[in-house]
């Protein structure tokens, strides 16, 4: 898809108004050319001739802005659909097809290929107006001599077919230069997230730097100095050329082919009249090439994701007037364990949890627990089995209402700077009694509907995030190793106060943890294995007596 086709697609009529004020703006300058043409070779001063040429100065620049503005509006709506469709989508793709396409691709994807496809919009009106002005004077000259327009026209046509030909090594770097661009990305987020692992080993980051930043970045410099370089020659090479076109159509067609003097004045200031635009058009080529391989990746994306179905609006499918109930039945699914490279199975699983039930699930490192967490979120789909909720099977067509029963805070969480939830009277004085609770009221304040900062280290982040998730206030709660980066003091409160009163609240939850001190607030423990779910008996001494006593 080209660049005027997905503006056709997105509004007809605004495109049909920008052109047809284009074509008033081109038309206008040509008659300003014709009337200085005129003016010049007349020996007296016409008022008729004056008035068409200040006429003409007001209609081309009120045809003129109306174009440019109009096709602004035009572009920059579309920029925006562009942009919220596409999240859309990306919130409506299934995780594990997420996870495949990769981060570093997405995130160059949505923003420097939607940058660059923006830049090219906000140069589109200049260039579509440029191309109108070039077509009418061109009209204009054939109208005063079609010899001359015919030489003229030969001249353009080979040297566009020329610039066609010279462009295909340069386009193909610009193609190389957008592939570097995403290897590029994908150091500088290393560099980032592993700045700690560099710092402490000042060899390990020279070498990272030296060895891999540096040599990625050279090449990036290389192609965009060879691409734009040779882009560089070919437009100065255009306009020395239409110089020489002027040249031969003042001193060298005359000879062959005599033309009234004021033919020549006037097409010779048609000609200095096109240089602007014609330049300015060769300078936008390069940019609106860059941008037609920025709208191939953003369309191969937009291609490979589902479409971002309405939210359904109805009867919620699993309401159940009785207890909630979550079910595993025959439930597998394929995975990576983080400690190998072969895929293992997990399942098949059966499992009940019953509303107001505390759960939690342990197991080593790679056994699967965290697959499990998404199995039962509904973020991973089961190859094999059914889940059920409240007695209703989860599936493709009512998985979105499942997950809103769940609320979750991960292993790997993203933290929020707003709360995100709907507006509800006592939200602020909610949220402000849990910050006090996990003791972060001297850092952080709810501010219209927002934390106040979340510039704090990783334990204090989570503590937000099980904020969040609080005031989300769902029937089902996932916590992934939440308190694996807290204080003895913090996993206390959690333990002893946070999960208790959510019981008591009817709540579900749902722990993956290690932390064996506190098993005994658990109603249920269950052990994760070779893929299979085995009940762990609550011993002596992590029943809940012993396990308050210790935690205390």
């Amino acid at each position: 898809m080209n660049l005027i086709k997905f503006l056709y697609l997105r509004s007809k009529s605004l495109l049909l108004f920008a052109t047809i004020a284009s074509l008033i703006s081109g038309i206008s300058g040509a008659a300003l050319v014709a009337a200085i043409g005129q003016a010049v070779g007349d020996t007296g001063v016409s008022v008729s001739l004056a008035l068409m040429f200040f006429g003409a100065c007001v209609l081309h620049l009120a045809s003129k802005a109306c174009s440019e503005i109009s096709l602004l509006h035009l572009v920059q709506n579309a920029i925006f659909e562009l942009r919220t469709t596409l999240c859309r989508k990306l919130l409506a793709t299934p995780l594990k097809k997420l996870q495949s396409l990769g981060k570093d691709g997405l995130y160059v994807i949505l923003t420097r290929d939607v940058d660059t496809f923006m830049n090219a919009f906000q140069l589109l009106p200049l260039a579509f107006g440029n191309v109108v002005i070039i077509l009418v004077c061109m009209g204009y000259m054939a109208w005063l001599s079609w010899q001359l327009f015919v030489m003229f026209a030969l001249c353009l046509i080979v040297s566009v077919v020329s610039y066609g030909v010279a462009e295909r090594r340069p386009l193909m770097q610009l193609r190389k230069i957008r592939e570097q661009m995403e290897i590029l990305y994908e150091h500088f987020r290393s560099l980032i997230e592993g700045s700690k692992e560099l710092q402490l080993n000042s060899s390990r980051g020279t070498m990272f730097i030296e060895g891999v930043i540096t040599p990625g970045a050279r090449n990036f410099k290389d192609l965009v100095i060879k691409s734009l370089s040779t882009y560089t020659w070919v437009q100065n090479v255009g306009t020395s050329i239409f110089y020489l076109v002027i040249g031969a159509l003042l001193f060298v067609i005359p000879l062959a082919m005599p033309q009234p003097s004021g033919v020549l004045i006037t097409v010779t200031l048609i000609l200095l009249y096109l240089i602007r635009p014609i330049i300015e058009l060769m300078n936008v080529l390069p940019v609106l090439r860059q941008a037609a391989i920025a709208l191939t990746k953003i369309e191969q994306l937009n291609d490979s994701l589902p479409p971002a179905e309405p939210r359904r609006l109805g009867l919620d499918p699993f309401a159940n007037e009785g207890p909630l109930r979550l079910e595993l039945r025959g439930v597998c699914h394929h995975y990576t364990a983080a400690t190998e490279d072969s895929q293992f199975m997990i399942g098949p699983l059966d499992l009940t949890i019953d509303e107001s039930e505390i759960v939690f699930i342990v197991g080593g490192n790679g056994s699967g627990k965290t697959t499990l967490a998404m199995l039962l979120l509904g973020l991973y789909e089961a190859e094999q089995g059914v889940l059920k909720l409240n007695g209703v099977s989860v599936n493709d067509a009512n998985r979105h209402e499942y997950r809103q029963y769940f609320s979750a805070v991960f292993a790997d969480f993203h933290l929020f700077e707003q709360l995100l939830t709907s507006e509800r009277e006592d939200l602020s004085a909610r949220g402000s009694a849990y910050i006090e609770l996990l003791q972060m009221s001297h850092k952080v304040k709810l501010v219209d509907g927002k934390f106040s900062t979340i510039d704090l280290s990783t334990g204090q982040r989570k503590r937000l995030a099980l904020v969040s998730s609080y005031i989300e206030d769902r029937p089902l709660y996932l916590f992934d190793e939440w308190a694996a980066d807290q204080d003895p003091a913090f996993k206390r409160v959690f333990y002893t106060e946070l999960l208790p009163e959510l019981k008591a609240r009817g709540k579900t939850v749902i722990v993956i943890t290690h932390d064996d001190s506190y098993f005994g607030f658990a109603d249920r423990i269950i052990r994760l294995e070779d893929g299979h779910l085995k009940d762990v008996a609550v011993q002596d001494s992590t029943s809940p007596l012993a396990a308050r006593q210790e935690a205390a």
